[in-house]
């Protein structure tokens, strides 16, 4: 694993040009980066491109991989099954290697396609492109779609209720049990699975999946800013590369609204179905998508997926299993403690006040122990981090928050990414909420499958 990288004298030495990244310095409150490494290397970006979605067999192995501008295609063209009876509809992020450098007050996170002398692998990982939901038939949490389009349009009835596929009413989201709301403006089918814990969804994980996000997550959140060069991926979204040839700006909110008009629409419930995305592939970008029956009338959001990965930020809270927080209060000496587990097998939501670490799960690094905007992270010298150190602010340093249950919080904690719809911007790749139990279940909080 390697120890949390805060600070170090090792001067960055890359003795080929065949790698890419960003730099940035520990003092600085600017979300910019310096790009470092073969700029024409940021200009083609040969391993974001390797961001895709498939269908998956039993086993996680690839069926058939999707269409690179439009998901409901087989890469070669031929009409894609995506409503999960076909296997899982996953997003792949590609094997790659890395070096994190630090020199001083400055690092650098560099990648390369090829294993270059003091890089580190970061194996192939998969996840599903949207958060999952359940197969009630069958007991089984899945990833599908089950959307209709007329053209590139959502095919909607007379009174622009969505219309579905005929099985889903097998693919209930929310609570899973709002029955009385199929066919409404509020419905559930095709919609993610929340109000679950991290022990209700985790047996429902079969064949090989998981809910352990982090990692994947975060490895994506990387690919993201340095594509972008910069910590702040709420940015204002601009298509238009810069003259040098580089993306600039950010990927925009997320399906952001006011939690008061959400919650009378619809108790916090889902309010974009899996898959709306589909229409974009592999590629970035945002739909606008209409909420019927909204507060006020009918509310058009936007969806943001980066390259493959749909809602990233800005929608459901995200359930991560592979992390748990430990809060020792100040009495006792005052730690905020991060534990990563990279064994599936070994996940746990562990007893809230255990005085042990459970098996599998390696101490990280400390956190800080007051919330609020991240300035800095930590880095490990294969890519995990955490937030080091608050102080930034929305456009300032990390930009997304972190909430802490304060400085009396005793015993284990669960771990949320991302933020919900009506987080503005303390949401992000960036965010992390250790202020919450491990027990925690909501309306607002889904998970995705993974594999890895």
């Amino acid at each position: 694993m390697g120890l949390i990288l805060g600070s170090g004298s090792t001067k960055p030495q890359y003795p080929y040009d065949m790698w890419y990244g960003v730099q940035g310095d520990l003092t600085s409150k600017d979300y910019k980066l310096t790009r470092v490494g073969n700029l024409d290397l940021h200009r083609t970006l040969p391993i974001q491109k390797k961001l895709r979605r498939f269908v998956e067999n039993t086993d996680g192995s690839v069926k058939y991989y999707l269409h690179q501008n439009d998901s409901r295609k087989k890469d070669s063209g031929a009409k894609a099954t995506i409503d999960s009876t076909d296997g899982n509809v996953m997003l792949e992020k590609p094997k790659y290697y890395l070096r994190v450098e630090f020199e001083g007050t400055k690092w650098v996170y560099g990648i390369s396609e090829y294993p270059l002398p003091g890089f580190v692998e970061m194996t192939r990982k998969t996840c599903s492109p949207w958060c999952a939901t359940i197969d009630r038939d069958n007991n089984i949490a899945v990833s599908g779609c089950w959307l209709q389009w007329n053209g590139d349009e959502l095919l909607r009835d007379d009174e622009g209720i969505l219309k579905l596929a005929d099985n889903a009413a097998r693919f209930r989201g929310g609570n899973g049990s709002n029955s009385a709301w199929d066919g409404t403006y509020h419905s559930m089918l095709g919609m993610p699975r929340t109000s679950i814990s991290k022990a209700g969804a985790r047996p429902l994980c079969k064949n090989g999946t998981h809910l352990g996000m982090y990692r994947v997550y975060t490895e994506i959140a990387w690919l993201q800013r340095i594509e972008y060069a910069s910590l702040h991926c709420q940015d204002t979204y601009n298509e238009t590369l810069t003259a040098d040839g580089f993306r600039q700006g950010g990927l925009g909110s997320g399906p952001a609204v006011d939690g008061s008009q959400w919650n009378t629409w619809g108790g916090y419930n889902p309010f974009v179905p899996c898959g709306v995305t589909a229409t974009l592939g592999n590629n970035t970008g945002r739909i606008p998508y209409i909420i019927k029956g909204w507060t006020g009338g009918d509310k058009t959001v936007y969806v943001t997926s980066y390259r493959g990965l749909e809602a990233p930020f800005e929608y459901l809270w995200l359930l991560a299993d592979d992390v748990l927080i430990r809060h020792i209060p100040d009495t006792e000496g005052g730690r905020s403690i991060a534990y990563l587990c990279q064994d599936p097998t070994k996940f746990t939501s562990h007893s809230d006040n255990a005085t042990t670490v459970p098996d599998g799960y390696e101490e990280m690094c400390d956190l800080p122990r007051d919330g609020g905007y991240i300035l800095h992270f930590a880095i490990s010298t294969n890519g995990i981090c955490f937030p080091d150190a608050i102080g930034g602010n929305s456009n300032q340093g990390a930009c997304d928050s972190y909430r802490h249950p304060g400085r009396t919080a005793s015993g284990w904690w669960g771990c949320l990414l991302s933020a919900g719809a009506y987080y503005g911007a303390d949401a992000g790749f960036g965010y992390l909420d250790a202020d919450s139990r491990s027990s925690y279940s909501y309306a607002t909080s889904g998970f995705r499958l993974c594999r890895f």
